[in-house]
């Protein structure tokens, strides 16, 4: 099994199964990244999504939210780093109680 090797990165998703969302990348395990995704919506697939304190798109205020559970794809399905993007610190803490779901 590789190796895990943290991350602190967003980046656009490019697979149609994500929907070019933009996603937070916390780690690589190979040639695939762990993930949370982050949206506009308050659901995706019936599920409630994490309201942000914060959108982390610089100069974005529209209402951003967490998927709630951490995802993996392999790397070739998310594009090149978005500049700016950072959590609040009050986001933070919500950002690490997801990652921990990951981690069954």
């Amino acid at each position: 099994m590789a190796k895990e090797i943290k991350k602190n990165e967003f980046r656009k998703a490019n697979a149609k199964k994500f929907g070019e969302h933009p996603t937070y990348i916390y780690a690589q395990q190979g040639k695939k990244f762990k993930f949370i995704g982050i949206t506009h919506s308050k659901f995706t697939e019936d599920m409630e999504n994490i309201p942000l304190e914060k959108n982390p798109e610089p100069g974005n205020k529209s209402q951003a939210y967490l998927r709630p559970n951490p995802d993996e794809a392999h790397k070739s399905s998310f594009g090149t780093k978005l500049k700016g993007w950072f959590f609040s610190d009050k986001d933070k803490k919500k950002v690490e109680a997801v990652k921990k779901k990951g981690k069954k």
